[in-house]
């Protein structure tokens, strides 16, 4: 939702607002019911949290108990955010009673079941399976609109559901309704607990991805055990550590008590002896020594010294400490409490481990400061791990001074006390929580340490800052996240302006503006910015660029108006307010709307624009100013164009790529660029006389072609000024000495850039001066320069038509450090001229510019190393360093000679500039090459650099000096086909002396490598410097590419950043496409225990994912022989329309990522093996929910999706048993006194899986041709064999089966053996049996032509088995006009007595005609057999009958049905059902209906045309010939379609013995 809809009155204040989600023109009342329906009806009110902590297993167990109020009474079930957690459902308790609970864990999904064989081209899947775990959009209900409308809190996956009614006496009792009081003087119902629900929640968690850091509990991890908490953006992270409701709108007071080891030696007991080995004391940061063993791979036994055994865990936790206690059940844990007034679960951390406590506040607040503070003043604390008290101490003594500003300047610290604890393997910098900060070890450095400390101290103040704002005070919706972390940053740098300077202050924002002005290309707002930071880090590097830049000027243009203060005021009062109603959602919130509503009432400036421009807009504008002086009007005109939103192509580098892609995946959309950023600008116009003249003006989009503006001049002599110039100049060159005072050294005396005025100098450094024309056109100007925005009220990117004396005399008499830095742009932009070199040196030489505009220029002379101005750069630069950092000696020969002094680091802008000139110096080139003396110069300052007596570390300096000499080994433009070591002429003098030269520079850096292993250096910051080096020369192919210089550090025992910048050279040299260099960077990606390297690699793996797509990386395609064609004049055309068709787009993956993904997939189609590694990288149990993200979405990129899921089941089990043998007894054996003396039966049960289907498939038979009748088939005349006597089974079955009648008499004899093998045996039987009786003689055979198929009831009983029929009947001769039967093979040999099929269900696939019979198996229906007997596959079938003899209990018309006269059939029919229309002869049975019995079962096949009982006109019917017999075939005729009936319910009929000697009649189906 957009925060205009926060407030009635801030609606109307805003110009362009975000659109709300259902349009604008929804109601107050629609936009509630859809919150409503976001949010549980209930309130958590307060949350306890009792945890115990396991470091030697890696899991924590606990119970949270849960406070909360319900919206109304009507409440059935609540539910709460648990993510890899095992929930005792059990034990949950509602108010101390036991309740129902259902747990699903979420993270479930992260892992793909294992019977799916899904690889990395399912991709989509596993995304669509996890999908609920990254919605990709969250509701997003307002904080203040919760507490009036009763909306309740939002759960990130409602996972666990409790019943709170289960129970009787919950039922009787009425639920408490929520009652918002409106008075603040009465009692605040949230915080009463007696009137709200308690939920008792007892939890698990072992297998920990999310939420907790396990640090030094591992094998061959050396750093200190430790356990911390981790955060994001995002919801559920913090479900992932307890139950809770992870909604960052849900803020309550918090009680956490944590059970831990007293010690490190009670964390980790000592192992059994066999298992028990000695390792050294644990350091964070040394390594294992060669004669050491490696600790014991079984378990985590970690063997630690006696003194670190002896080492206190302690707890640091968000709130306030309320005591500690030893657990009474246990002497060796102790239990620690905190308590937290007002907090949401995100904000809620803990830090656990060996920590040494370090009083800030104590060691470097003076007396007088405390008592200036008074209750002001705030209560810092550092905790560190074991011997880092040291950098401790040197990092973190700029936070008490910020403290100490913020405190008076914008407010009270909110909180009690402030504990900054620094942890190992944390991915961020720094973590905001409540009242404390998680901060990364690689920000601690030691005092000897200058480099990296202004930035350091820049995040260690912001996260101090973020107490403020983003803790304390936090975004009333995600839209409003911008002023969560712009105002943090905003009031930082306004800080270091006190400690660094307002030099360094405004250099370092307009710094930034330009970085922003350059990035802020098809970007969103920063208002619609804040609902996709979950995104990645990116997404809130841009917004923390880009908001403070944005508060920067809105504070400029406000303090500009007379009578106001800035936003500065403005903060402070939100501050002061958060802080006397810290439990008011109103004051603890802060939205775009109430703080624009703030600014206005701060300041006559009303900045609708400003807010729908830089806030609800996008972009930054681009000026493009032209002026002239209108001599005739004495005026001086102005057009001011912008050209922002033309032509904007930003092309894609590697850098950007994995955003741009995660951008469009998301639908991260641009934002609109306004055609006009309109708003006040200063323009100050310096005249003649040297007097600044400041025009205040407004943009506006009235005017289309640009804004023109005319300026009126004021000075009436416009030569006055040049005549004064001219007198000095001439002064100060008769009179060098500048301690005579002259009329006008007041003017031009602190004039920066008058350093080398001397004519002796301008030989010695061959500086030049403007020719005599420039001259003339200077005179001829009525003002020295023009300076635009001159207050710094914009962001934008200004390109003037200004001439370049104009620049330099902005340069040198300007006293801003912003219009020096604009001046030092535009000599970047413009050409090699020896005027700008001269500007540039001079710049250089003039210790009064700030050191960053020194730089600027240093870095701008090696443009000037050319020909055309005789490399007069290269000499300058080297004069430079001479003149600074050397000592000139003079030989007796009268030779200067100029050795580099011992380093002095106490001026630190003297350093930055020692620094710079050695890279410039190798960035100048001399015929493709940079020249001998500049790398024999740069040699020189490596080999006898001196540090001795310099209380600071040259660590840094050497590393620039190593950097600086591989950059001049490396040529412009090398393209031949060996390396350029390889390629030199060893006869030629300079090849020679360069060949020596790599040499001499490889030995160098590899001896400081050598140096780093046992010195030491920050960071190992000489190793990372060697790699870096080597990697360079191999890329350019100077030297030859041998990536064991880097696998060699790949080693587990190296340092992570060691080990990170080992992988970023070999990607670097595109060994991505060598499969065990890509293997092995998937496995340290998704394996390494530390999340911040794996983080790390995961970015190099994206970088060198880009390189492919961007066609950087041809390894992994050969590249085509270039053809040339040749016309008839013989002439070679080069670049045809082929070849610039593959140009283009070639240039079209680097500016869309689209085509980018495409040649992705085009470049890696095919590659199985990155497809594999990259699937057994994502089932690795070690990563997260973002991680696993992470890995699906870069799949998605580099592999076309497919629709195909590979499924593998079980065999089912299944249940036999057999009767136990007897066994023989012992002699002695006694038998058991048993009181109820009874047959007794001993069984054996067992399992087994079933491997064949339960049911057979019901296949048909095509439909035959049509035909006319032939005659019927002969009958079989061989003697019947008897019938043995056996144990009939019949099982009784629900389902329907298919009609049919038996051939005479079960008791008959069998007419001959059959060939029909047995039915398959079925797992869940149900078999009644019956005792075998008499034979009864077989029923008279009727002739078949004066037989009718009797019309079937629907009342009929199944007695015979299925089973599918293979392969034709052997001795059978295949029928000349039916379709050949199935030839699939047969299903199953076990006896038929034992288990009968069940009819199976008819499928949706059997109404389908098919021509394949052998996927289509035929019903056999079994009527009678011999025993045993031979089947089609050759092995021996049984087939077991049994008489029927409860005729009287079968109703009237089935008896008299049966009564009818019947031929004789054969042994076996084929009773297939029939399809509709197509078969015929066949008739497809339903349930319940009315069966007509098929013509098999008759004694003969009817004619056509026959009428059967039930009125239809029966067909002739195909039979299966019988084996050995002659089987005339009858003509086919045309089928008839079966009437469709309603399916009815089968009757089933159980049968038992029967007394009566009624002989046996068949059975009917």
């Amino acid at each position: 939702m957009p925060s205009a809809t926060a407030t009635a009155t801030a609606t109307t204040t805003v110009a362009a607002p975000a659109p709300a989600p259902d349009g604008d023109a929804a109601s107050v009342e629609e936009q509630v019911i859809k919150w409503r329906d976001a949010c549980e009806p209930f309130i958590v009110i307060r949350q306890e949290i009792d945890l115990e902590v396991d470091f030697q297993n890696k899991s924590i167990k606990g119970t949270s108990t849960i406070h909360l109020f319900l919206n109304h009474d009507k409440i059935d079930e609540v539910l709460f955010d648990a993510r890899q957690c095992n929930i005792d459902l059990d034990n949950v308790t509602v108010d101390g009673v036991r309740t129902r609970a259902t747990y699903s864990d979420p993270y479930g999904a992260l892992d793909a079941p294992d019977h799916w064989q899904i690889g990395a081209t399912q991709h989509h899947v596993m995304k669509k399976r996890m999908q609920h775990l990254t919605p990709l959009e969250r509701p997003d209900v307002p904080i203040v609109k919760r507490v009036p409308h009763l909306l309740g809190c939002v759960p990130a996956d409602g996972s666990l559901v409790v019943s709170l009614n289960p129970p009787e006496e919950f039922k009787a009792e009425p639920r408490r309704k929520l009652v918002i009081k409106t008075s603040r003087v009465e009692k605040d119902p949230l915080q009463e607990e007696q009137g709200g629900i308690k939920i008792s929640i007892p939890f698990t968690s072992k297998n920990i991805r999310d939420g907790l850091q396990f640090v030094g509990v591992d094998n061959m991890d050396m750093k200190y055990p430790h356990v911390y908490t981790r955060h994001s953006i995002e919801p559920g992270t913090a479900a992932c550590i307890f139950p809770c409701i992870d909604d960052p709108g849900s803020r309550h007071p918090w009680r956490i008590s944590i059970k831990f080891p007293k010690t490190l030696g009670d964390a980790f007991p000592e192992p059994p002896p066999a298992q028990n080995t000695e390792l050294a004391p644990l350091n964070s940061n040394r390594k294992r020594k060669a004669d050491e063993p490696p600790p014991s791979p079984s378990g985590r036994h970690l063997t630690l010294s006696e003194e670190d055994k002896m080492l206190d865990i302690t707890v640091i936790c968000s709130g306030n400490y309320a005591g500690e206690q030893v657990d009474p059940n246990d002497g060796s844990k102790k239990i620690m409490t905190f308590e937290c007034q007002s907090s949401c679960a995100q904000h809620i951390s803990f830090a656990i481990g060996p920590f040494e406590t370090v009083n800030l506040w104590h060691e470097f607040r003076t007396e007088e400061a405390d008592e200036k503070l008074g209750a002001n003043a705030a209560k810092i604390y550092a905790y560190c791990l074991p011997g880092r008290v040291e950098e401790v101490l040197h990092t973190c003594h700029p936070i008490v001074t910020a403290a100490d500003y913020f405190a008076p300047e914008f407010g009270k610290y909110p909180f009690e006390s402030y504990k900054v604890v620094f942890v190992e393997d944390l991915v961020p910098d720094t973590v905001a929580a409540t009242s404390m900060s998680l901060c990364s070890t690689r920000l601690l450095y030691p005092e000897d340490i200058i480099d990296p400390e202004i930035e350091i101290t820049r995040k260690l103040v912001h996260a101090l800052a973020c107490q403020y704002f983003g803790v304390h005070i936090v975004p009333n919706e995600r839209s409003d996240i911008w002023l969560a972390v712009g105002i943090p940053w905003f009031m930082t740098d306004l800080f270091m302006r006190t400690i660094c300077g307002n030099n360094w202050y405004r250099f370092h924002l307009k710094t930034l503006s330009d970085k922003l002005v350059e990035t802020d290309v098809n970007r969103p707002s920063l208002h619609a910015l804040g609902k996709h930071l979950h995104i990645g880090d990116f997404e809130l590097d841009f917004m923390s660029l880009k908001a403070p830049l944005v508060l920067f000027i809105l504070d400029q243009r406000m303090s500009k108006i007379p009578g106001s203060t800035g936003i500065v005021r403005v903060i402070s009062n939100m501050v002061s307010n958060a802080n006397i109603r810290n439990t008011d959602p109103e004051a603890t919130t802060i939205s775009t709307a109430e703080f624009q509503k703030s600014c206005e009432k701060k300041t006559a400036y009303r900045p609708e624009e400003f807010w729908k421009q830089w806030v609800y807009g996008a972009g930054c504008p681009r000026f493009n100013i032209r002026q002239r002086f209108n001599k005739k009007n004495l005026n001086v005109d102005i057009i001011i164009e912008q050209t922002q939103g033309v032509n904007e192509v930003k092309g894609i580098n590697k850098e950007d790529f994995w955003r741009e892609y995660q951008e469009d995946l998301n639908h991260v959309y641009a934002g609109q660029v306004p055609r006009v950023f309109t708003g006040p600008i200063t323009i100050r116009i310096h005249e003649a006389d040297g007097t600044p003249y400041e025009h205040y003006q407004v943009i506006t989009d009235k005017e289309k072609g640009g804004m023109p503006f005319s300026i009126a001049y004021n000075t009436k002599y416009k030569r006055l000024k040049r005549t004064k110039k001219a007198q000095a100049s001439a002064a100060n060159a008769s009179n060098i000495d500048k301690q005579v005072p002259q009329e006008d050294d007041v003017v031009y005396f602190n004039m920066f850039g008058d350093v080398l005025g001397t004519p002796k100098d301008a030989a010695d450094w061959g500086l030049q001066d403007w020719d005599d024309d420039v001259q003339r056109e200077m005179d001829q100007e009525s003002y020295e320069w023009i300076r635009f925005d001159c207050n710094f009220e914009w962001l934008c990117e200004t390109i003037t038509d200004m001439r370049g004396y104009m620049y330099l005399a902005q340069l040198q008499q300007d006293r801003d450090v912003v219009a020096h830095q604009d001046a030092m742009l535009y000599f970047k932009r413009g050409r090699r001229h020896g005027v700008a070199a001269t500007i540039e040196t001079r710049t250089v030489m003039d210790r009064r510019y700030y050191h960053g505009i020194r730089t600027m220029a240093i870095e701008d002379l090696p443009k000037q190393a050319t020909e055309e101005l005789n490399y007069i750069g290269l000499a300058q630069l080297i004069m430079c360093y001479r003149s600074f950092f050397c000592k000139k000696t003079v030989s007796k020969t009268g030779q200067a000679q100029f050795s580099p002094e011992v380093n002095d680091f106490q001026d630190k802008a003297q350093y930055n500039v020692q620094c710079a000139i050695p890279g410039a110096i190798a960035r100048t080139r001399k015929n493709g090459r940079c020249s001998r003396d500049g790398r024999a110069f740069l040699m020189e300052l490596l080999l006898f650099n001196n540090n001795n007596g310099n209380e600071f570390s040259d660590e840094f300096f050497i590393a620039k000096l190593l950097e600086a000499l591989t950059t001049s080994l490396i040529p412009e433009n090398y393209d031949g086909k060996e390396t350029l070591v390889d390629s030199l002429d060893m006869e030629n003098e300079d090849d020679r002396e360069f060949r020596a030269f790599v040499d001499k520079t490889i030995e160098q850096i590899e001896t400081y490598r050598r140096m780093d292993e046992y010195t030491f250096t920050y960071q190992n910051l000489w190793t990372r410097t060697a790699m870096d080096c080597k990697m360079r020369l191999m890329k350019a192919r100077v030297i030859r590419v041998s990536p064991l210089e880097f696998v060699q550090y790949l080693q587990d025992d190296n340092s992570d950043l060691v080990r990170i910048k080992a992988f970023d050279c070999l990607i670097e040299l595109n060994m991505l496409s060598k499969t065990p260099i890509m293997k092995l960077l998937l496995s340290y990606m998704t394996t390494d225990t530390s999340p911040y390297v794996r983080d790390r690699l995961f970015k190099i793996f994206c970088r060198g994912i880009a390189a492919v797509a961007f066609g950087e990386n041809k390894s992994f395609q050969p590249e085509p022989e270039r053809v040339l064609a040749v016309d008839e004049s013989g002439l070679i055309i080069d670049g045809g329309d082929a070849e610039i068709s593959q140009r283009q787009r070639e240039a079209a993956r680097t500016e869309d990522i689209i085509k980018a993904i495409a040649a992705l997939k085009d470049e890696l189609k095919g590659k199985t093996e990155l497809q594999t590694a990259i699937w057994s990288a994502f089932n690795s149990s070690v990563i997260g929910l973002r991680e696993k993200t992470q890995l699906l979405e870069i799949c998605a990129a580099m592999f076309e999706p497919e629709d195909s899921l590979l499924i593998t089941m079980d065999y089912p089990k299944v249940w036999r048993c057999t009767r136990t043998p007897d066994v023989p007894r012992a002699k002695n054996w006694v038998a058991p006194i048993v009181r109820n003396p009874g047959k007794s039966l001993m069984m054996k049960f067992y399992s087994e899986n079933r491997t064949k289907p339960r049911v057979t498939r019901e296949i048909e038979e095509p439909p035959a041709p049509t035909a006319t009748a032939g005659p019927p088939p002969a009958t079989d005349s061989r003697p019947e064999a008897p019938k043995p006597e056996t144990t009939k089974k019949i099982k009784i079955s629900s389902r329907p089966s298919f009609g049919g009648s038996f051939n005479g008499s079960p008791g008959a004899a069998s007419p001959g053996p059959s060939s029909l093998p047995p039915a398959p045996s079925r797992k869940n039987s149900i078999s009644i049996s019956a005792t075998p009786r008499p034979a009864a003689p077989a029923a008279p055979t009727a002739p078949a032509a004066q037989a009718a198929s009797p019309a079937p009831l629907p009342d009929s009983i199944a007695v015979r088995p299925f089973a599918r029929v293979s392969t034709p009947l052997p001795g059978t001769p295949p029928p000349s006009a039916l379709p050949k039967p199935s030839s699939q093979h047969l299903n199953g040999t076990a006896k038929a007595a034992e288990k009968k099929p069940k009819v199976p269900k008819k499928r949706k696939s059997d109404d389908v005609e098919g021509t394949n019979n052998n996927e289509r198996p035929k019903k056999v229906a079994k009527t009678s057999g011999n025993g045993v007997r031979p089947g089609a596959n050759g092995r021996p079938s049984k087939v077991v009958t049994a008489p029927f003899i409860s005729w009287n209990k079968l109703p009237e018309r089935v008896r008299r049905t049966l009564k009818e006269p019947k031929p004789s059939q054969s042994d076996s029919i084929h009773a297939t059902p029939k399809r509709p229309g197509n078969l015929s002869g066949t008739t497809v049975v339903t349930s319940g209906s009315a069966r007509p019995s098929s013509p098999a079962s008759a004694s003969g096949l009817q004619t056509p045309g026959t009428a059967t009982s039930t009125g239809r006109t029966e067909l002739p019917k195909a039979r299966k010939p019988l084996p050995g017999g002659n089987v005339s075939t009858p003509a086919p005729a045309a089928p008839v379609p079966e009437p469709k009936t309603a399916p009815q319910k089968v009757i089933k009929l159980k049968l038992k013995k029967s007394s009566s000697s009624t002989p046996s009649r068949p059975s009917p189906q």
